[in-house]
């Protein structure tokens, strides 16, 4: 019996504080249920301002909106719609719920790291609302908080105070979740599948979650790292992005020589992978729904597989496509042009593929297939405008415009929102055991696929004519007063388009309570959800794991009686099941050790190319006279814990236990000597007068300094608690070698950290 199936059916624990990947993938899904409607709400007040600039609301505060009141409804229905909805959605929420099922698991690598997950995301969700309750309310910087505007403080206008503090606060918290989320997918996918899922017979989605998983693990890690170094320049002083003889509101800022380009390097380097985070899942899924409702395998199975991959590889690439009007040489722009002009040949064969996989099918336009359609047709109109915008020629033109906002809406949002609503009209028989009403289904696709089109198509119109997004009175400019009646146009559509999505949630709702029951496979697919019963039992199978015979999407097989065969069908009438299913093998712990010291690494080399950037435009870098002694002796003993740590390693293999704990609590000595090391280094340098906001050079060194004790610190705690108590699900020698690889790798961390500003000198 796994862990989950443990715990009591009617248990607090079991509805809330869950470590069922089940219940904590439909906890992501109604938390994303929740903050779209937050998000639609505020999109709806920004519609009406621009239409309507000068009409009293009740409930704003004096009445009539201001500019800056607009730019924060923009700030954060970019923020909620994006990290909340796009991000949350299809990979944390039916990517928890789906994965393991899918390659029959019976839960999650890591259940309790699952759940943390989740409640760093709640935590950092109302971290992110609570901006508009606090003085000044929330931040008018938009969801790029680009500095000098988000690094000052309230001097640069209402919510750059609190507000934008919270704001930065929430996304450090979503990204430390998001790392820790990606740790689960990709272990559980490398070390949990089910004998016979290969990776060539993986799921389509599961290629998908697995790659977006990798993406979330690095990219994060870098925004994690901008956001801290953002942070500190707004409570330290330190000056990482706030150039120097800045002037606001006729003062002169007390920062000198920052960078805001290393934060649009560092964000962007971050925020072109997010697109694919939103959109890889949604490709995985429309891949499986069009082939089920074509009654068809997909077109060129592993050249999709293989095309979900070169996405997210070049996803790291193009950054800098975002950046044209920043004033980058005219080489580096042609260079990140032709690498966003490349990404579109994988995107390419996806949709030639899925145009493939429907030609020739037996076509069942059942709601979730019309939506997957659309997927396909808001993907590729998108993808079409992006190709102007990969000029950096036209890109300069059109970057302020409306036509940048249609663009990321079909491309990013609405594709990827039609995902999610592909994703819920499919599983939702599986989730909860019922079925969603197919005509008030269609209705609510009808509506908002020609809703959408009737919103972004004009505002492509728009931004050739010159309309300026992020202005909150577009009739205060005289050249835009006749592009007014296209606003109103697009807000009456947009009003229209929200209204449809009453029809779902009342569908949504309605079928939890009174939906036809569904049965185990209603749709007659072959992945492994389907072989399960409807919603799943606690260990996922119902202690009959499967073994896999076959691929994902084999529909219509010639001279088979069925036009579909389960992946666990074996050709016998009853599918034979693993007796070595149900648990979480010790191989997975490794894999996460390894993930994770992936996500410090790309964590580091943000700082480290973050200090590269800022030295080199830097007017006021001075070399700092480091206190080499205590560095090099700190540096001694955190190698000296390695040997002691291998030598303890080797007593419990050798079976003396009093060598082994003696061995390992001298490590965790050595290492708690390394961090006071630390401090003593920081001491000597404030009693030469030298602070984190000194000099570029002692910021960068305070950061680093502090940011590796913390990872010693971890893994001090980590020696504790193997050396203190048993672990439930480790065997002691497993737990040994995790720690020692974590603790091998932050050691060596440090002394790459150590060359680097060796070679400085």
């Amino acid at each position: 019996m796994t862990r989950s199936a443990a715990i009591s059916p009617g248990s607090i624990r079991s509805r809330v504080f869950s470590t069922d990947h089940k219940i904590v993938g439909l906890q992501y899904f109604f938390l994303a249920l929740a903050a779209v409607t937050i998000g639609i709400i505020l999109s709806l007040l920004m519609r009406f301002h621009l239409v309507w600039p000068a009409a009293h609301l009740p409930f704003i505060t004096g009445g009539i909106m201001t500019p800056e009141q607009y730019l924060a409804l923009v700030t954060m229905h970019g923020t909620i719609m994006i990290f909340f909805v796009l991000t949350t959605a299809p990979q944390s929420g039916f990517g928890n719920y789906f994965l393991p099922i899918q390659i029959g698991a019976p839960e999650m690598a890591f259940p309790r790291l699952n759940m943390l997950s989740f409640w760093f995301t709640l935590v950092a969700f109302l971290c992110v609302l609570a901006a508009f309750a606090v003085p000044g309310g929330a931040p008018i910087s938009g969801w790029t908080a680009y500095p000098p505007l988000s690094g000052l403080g309230e001097i640069t206008g209402p919510g750059e105070g609190l507000g934008q503090t919270l704001w930065i606060v929430g996304i450090l918290i979503f990204s430390a979740a998001s790392v820790l989320g990606s740790l689960n997918f990709i272990s559980t996918t490398i070390d949990m599948r089910a004998p016979g899922m290969t990776l060539m017979r993986m799921p389509l989605t599961v290629w998908a979650w697995f790659v977006t998983a990798i993406l979330s693990l690095l990219a994060f890690s870098v925004l994690l790292a901008g956001g801290i170094l953002l942070l500190l320049d707004r409570s330290a002083g330190t000056s990482f992005f706030i150039p120097g003889n800045l002037v606001v509101n006729g003062e002169v800022q007390g920062h000198g020589g920052g960078s805001p380009l290393l934060w649009q390097h560092l964000f962007w380097f971050f925020g072109h992978p997010e697109v694919y985070i939103a959109i890889l899942p949604g490709m995985g899924l429309v891949s499986s729904i069009l082939a089920n409702f074509s009654r068809k395998p997909v077109f060129g199975y592993r050249a999709m597989a293989l095309a979900i991959c070169a996405i997210g590889f070049l996803g790291f690439l193009v950054w800098g496509h975002h950046m044209f009007v920043s004033g980058m040489n005219p080489y580096s722009g042609l260079a990140f042009s032709l690498l966003t002009v490349s990404i579109g040949v994988p995107s390419a064969i996806k949709t030639f593929n899925w145009l493939g996989t429907l030609w020739g099918g037996r076509i069942e336009l059942r709601t979730p297939m019309l939506f997957a359609i659309g997927f396909v047709s808001f993907f590729v109109t998108g993808g079409l405008s992006g190709i102007f915008l990969a000029q950096p020629a036209v890109d300069t033109m059109l970057h302020a415009t409306y036509y940048v906002v249609a663009h990321i809406h079909l491309v990013m949002g609405v594709a990827a929102v039609f995902g999610i609503f592909a994703g819920t009209y499919f599983w939702f028989p599986k989730m909860f055991g019922r079925a969603m009403s197919e005509p008030l289904g269609k209705l609510h696709f009808w509506l908002t696929f020609a809703g959408v089109y009737c919103i972004f198509m004009p505002m492509h119109f728009l931004g050739v004519a010159g309309g300026i997004r992020r202005y909150a009175d577009p009739s205060g400019a005289k050249y835009l007063l006749g592009l007014q009646p296209l606003h109103g146009f697009i807000t009456v559509a947009a009003f229209i388009t929200a209204a449809a999505q009453l029809i779902f949630f009342w569908n949504f709702f309605r079928s939890l309570k009174s939906g036809a029951p569904a049965t185990a496979n209603p749709w007659r697919a072959t992945t492994l959800e389907w072989a399960t019963s409807s919603p799943p039992p606690a260990d996922n199978f119902g202690g009959k794991f499967p073994c896999v015979y076959r691929g994902p999407y084999e529909y219509s097989v010639p001279g088979e009686s069925s036009d579909f065969l389960p992946q666990n069908f074996s050709g016998q009438q009853i599918p034979p099941s693993s007796p070595a299913g149900g648990g979480i093998p010790q191989r997975v712990y490794r894999t996460g050790v390894l993930m994770l010291l992936a996500g410090v690494a790309m964590f580091f080399m943000a700082l480290v190319s973050a200090e590269i950037v800022r030295r080199g435009f830097s007017s006021d870098w001075q070399q700092l006279d480091l206190p080499w002694r205590i560095v090099a002796l700190s540096t001694a003993i955190l190698v000296a814990s390695s040997v002691t740590l291998g030598w303890s390693r080797s007593r419990l293999r050798a079976g003396d236990e009093a060598g082994f704990r003696h061995g390992w609590l001298v490590t965790a000595i050595l290492g708690l000597f390394f961090v006071a090391g630390v401090g003593l280094a920081w001491r000597q340098l404030l009693v030469h007068g030298i602070g984190i906001a000194s000099n570029p050079s002692s910021s960068f060194f305070y950061v680093f300094t502090a940011a590796h004790a913390a990872h010693v610190l971890g893994g001090v705690v980590a020696l504790a608690a193997v050396l203190i108590r048993p672990l439930r699900r480790l065997s002691r020698r497993t737990a040994a070698d995790v720690v020692t690889l974590y603790w091998h790798g932050i050691n060596a961390l440090w002394v790459l950290l150590i060359l680097f500003m060796l070679l400085e000198r």
